[in-house]
C-alpha cells in the first residue's frame, strides 16, 4: 500500500471502522462456499476485524493482516478475541507473518488489492498464493465499477484505486497455478451508489504448479536438449490429443496414459523423410559433431527405408505407408518394423520422458507404466494439449527445424532445409488410390454429399480436409463428384449436411471395411480408442467420433463450414 492510501487509514480509523462494522459484510455470505467448514483462514487487509470476527463465528481458526497501526487498534477494540490474531503486514512484503511457515487453507483479501500500484500486482497475488496449502482457497473481491475516482487513479482523499478488471485478475491467478472456481457480481453492501462489486473464488492446483501449457513452454525452452527427442514427444502428444482424444487412459489422483507404440509409430512418420533426405540431417548434438554414435533407431530405420529409395518423394514414404495399410508387407519386413518400433519405444521411455522437466523445481514431468505400457502425464497437461495442441504442434515444427540447424552447423543445413522435412506429409492423391479401388469395385454410383450420380471423373474427398489434419485414413474418404470436390476444398461439411448424409458415410465405410478390414480397423481404431471387435455397433459409435472431429476442429481452426449446392 502507497503512502498516501496509508495515511488516510490511520487518520479515519475510528470512522471508518464504525461505517464498516455498521455494514454487513458484501463477502461473509460465500465464506461456507468458498472454504471448508473449520479450516485455518487468513484475512489480508483485515481492517476493522469485522470479516475475522464473523469468519470466527462460523467456527473457521481465523488470522488476521492489517498494515494501518489505527486500523488493527480499531479492530482489536471492537473484536478482543482478534488481539493474538491480527498483525502487522502490508502486500507484496507479507513474508511469513506468523512464523515456522504457517501455512493455510483459505485465504480472504478483500478490498485491498486495489489499492496495490500495478507494478506491485504480481508481487502481491504471488504472496497470497505462498500463504495457501495446497487445493487453498483464495477469495478476492475488488470493484467492478465506481465513480468516486476523479484524479486519473486517485479519490478525493488521495488513495490509490487500481481498475483491475475481473478477466485481467483471472489470467494473473491462472498463470500462477489457480484455476477460478465461482464469481458473483454484487451492489456495494455500504449503499454507496455508482459502486459495484466482483467476487472471485481461485483454487490453488495441487503443489502451486504452473499452468500445465507454461510447463510445456519451460520445457521446450530451457530443458537441456542434446536430440530432437523431446520435441518429437510432444509434438506427437499434442497431434493425438487433437486427433486421437479417444487413445489416452484416465488414471486415478489426476493421472492420464496415452500409449506408447501410438507415440513411437508418430515417430517413425516423424523421422522417415529426415533419415531419408539426400544430405545426412543430424538429430542429435553427436551425429552434428561426426561422432559414429547415432540415435538409436536411425539404422533400423535406415534398413526397413532402403526398399523405398527412389518410389516417390521422401525416400518413398508414401509407397512404405500404403503397403503397411494395405497390409502388404513380407514377413520379414514386418517382424523388422516390430523390432524398430521397440527400438523407437526405448528411445522414448529412456529418454523424453525419463528426462523431461527435470532441469526445472517442478520435476519429472512424465513417467512410464510398464502394466499397459503407457506414458503418464498430468491431466492438466493433456488439457492443455487437447486446447492448444495445434499451436503447441507448428512451435515445435519450427523449434525442431531450428535445433536441427545448431546440430548440423559442421554439415552446413538451416532451418529452413530442415523445415520441409519436417512437414512432409504423403502425398495424398496416392494415398486415396485404394478406397478409389474399393469404391470402383463395390459399385459405389453416388456423390456422397450431393446424391448425383458419379461422371466417369469423381474424386475422392477427405471428409476432414487433408490440410487441416493430414489424414488418409479409410474412414475419412468419400466418394464425390468432381465439381462438388473443388466446390468443397478445405471446407469442413456442416452439422447438418453430416446427419443428413449419415447412412451414406456408413454404406461405404462398410464397403472398405469388407475389401480391406485390417487397415480400415486399425485406422477406425485410433478415432474410436478401441478396437472395432465384438457385438458394438461400431458404424455409430464411429460416426458420433468423426462427427465430434469435425466440430472440434471446426471451432478450434475457426474453419468455413460446407454444404452443396443443389440445382433446383
Amino acid at each position: 500500500m502507497d503512502q498516501p492510501t496509508s495515511a488516510f487509514y490511520d487518520r479515519y480509523a475510528k470512522d471508518l471502522a464504525t461505517r464498516y462494522e455498521a455494514a454487513q459484510s458484501g463477502v461473509s455470505k460465500y465464506f461456507p462456499v468458498a472454504f471448508a467448514a473449520g479450516g485455518r483462514i487468513l484475512d489480508v487487509g483485515a481492517g476493522s476485524g469485522r470479516d475475522m470476527a464473523e469468519l470466527a463465528r462460523q467456527g473457521y481458526q481465523v488470522y488476521g493482516l492489517e498494515p494501518s497501526t489505527a486500523m488493527r487498534a480499531a479492530a482489536v477494540h471492537a473484536h478482543p478475541e482478534l488481539a493474538e490474531r491480527l498483525v502487522a503486514a502490508a502486500l507484496p512484503a507479507i513474508g511469513d507473518p506468523f512464523g515456522q511457515g504457517l501455512l493455510f487453507d483459505g485465504v480472504l483479501c478483500s478490498a485491498v488489492l486495489m489499492h496495490v500500484p500495478d507494478a506491485e500486482l504480481f508481487d502481491a497475488v504471488f504472496a497470497l498464493r505462498k500463504q495457501l496449502k495446497p487445493n487453498g482457497r483464495l477469495l478476492l473481491s475488488l470493484p467492478l465499477a465506481r465513480d468516486d475516482v476523479l484524479d486519473g487513479d486517485r479519490d478525493k482523499d488521495g488513495r490509490l484505486f487500481q481498475n483491475y478488471a475481473p478477466d485481467a485478475i483471472k489470467l494473473l491467478l491462472e498463470r500462477l497455478g489457480f484455476q477460478q472456481i465461482g464469481r458473483w457480481d454484487s451492489d456495494d453492501s455500504m449503499g454507496r451508489s455508482g459502486m459495484r462489486w466482483y467476487t472471485v473464488l481461485f483454487e490453488l492446483r495441487v503443489g502451486g504448479a504452473a499452468r500445465a501449457v507454461d510447463q510445456i513452454e519451460g520445457i521446450l525452452n530451457r530443458d537441456k536438449k542434446e536430440a530432437t527427442y523431446k520435441l518429437a514427444l510432444f509434438r506427437a502428444l499434442a497431434e493425438l490429443a487433437l486427433k486421437e482424444p479417444r487413445c489416452v487412459r484416465w488414471r486415478a489422483e489426476g493421472m492420464v496414459g496415452v500409449p506408447l507404440r501410438r507415440i513411437a509409430e508418430k515417430w517413425f512418420r516423424y523421422y522417415w523423410p529426415i533419415f531419408a533426405s539426400d544430405r545426412f540431417v543430424p538429430q542429435s548434438r553427436s551425429e552434428g559433431a561426426g561422432s559414429a554414435k547415432q540415435l538409436k533407431f536411425r539404422s533400423a530405420m535406415s534398413a526397413l527405408m532402403a526398399p523405398y529409395q527412389g518410389e516417390g518423394m521422401h525416400g518413398g514414404l508414401c509407397a512404405w505407408q500404403q503397403d503397411v495399410a494395405g497390409h502388404r508387407l513380407r514377413a520379414d519386413q514386418a517382424q523388422a518394423l516390430e523390432a524398430c518400433l521397440r527400438v523407437i519405444e526405448a528411445a522414448v521411455r529412456e529418454g523424453p520422458v525419463r528426462h523431461s522437466g527435470l532441469s526445472s523445481d517442478a520435476g519429472a514431468v512424465f513417467s512410464y507404466e510398464p502394466e499397459e505400457r503407457l506414458v503418464l502425464m498430468r491431466s492438466e497437461l493433456w488439457h492443455e494439449l487437447s486446447l492448444l495442441g495445434h499451436w503447441v504442434s507448428d512451435a515445435v515444427v519450427l523449434r525442431w527445424a531450428s535445433l536441427t540447424e545448431s546440430f548440423a552447423q559442421r554439415q552446413h543445413i538451416s532451418a529452413g532445409d530442415a523445415l520441409p522435412l519436417l512437414l512432409a506429409v504423403p502425398e495424398p492423391t496416392r494415398r486415396t488410390q485404394l478406397a478409389r479401388q474399393v469404391f470402383e469395385q463395390g459399385g459405389a454410383s453416388e456423390c456422397v454429399w450431393s446424391r448425383k450420380l458419379l461422371s466417369p471423373k469423381w474424386a475422392v474427398d477427405h471428409v476432414i480436409p487433408f490440410s487441416l489434419w493430414g489424414n488418409n485414413d479409410l474412414w475419412n474418404l468419400m466418394p464425390v463428384d468432381e465439381k462438388v470436390n473443388g466446390s468443397k476444398s478445405d471446407k469442413l461439411p456442416s452439422a447438418e449436411l453430416l446427419r443428413s448424409r449419415q447412412p451414406q458415410i456408413i454404406e461405404h465405410w462398410r464397403l472398405l471395411r469388407e475389401a480391406l478390414p485390417q487397415p480400415f480397423d486399425a485406422q477406425a481404431s485410433h478415432l474410436l480408442g478401441r478396437t472395432l471387435s465384438g457385438p458394438l455397433n461400431w458404424e455409430q459409435e464411429l460416426f458420433a467420433r468423426m462427427r465430434e472431429a469435425v466440430e472440434l476442429t471446426a471451432m478450434q481452426r475457426g474453419v468455413e463450414r460446407w454444404e452443396p449446392v443443389i440445382a433446383g
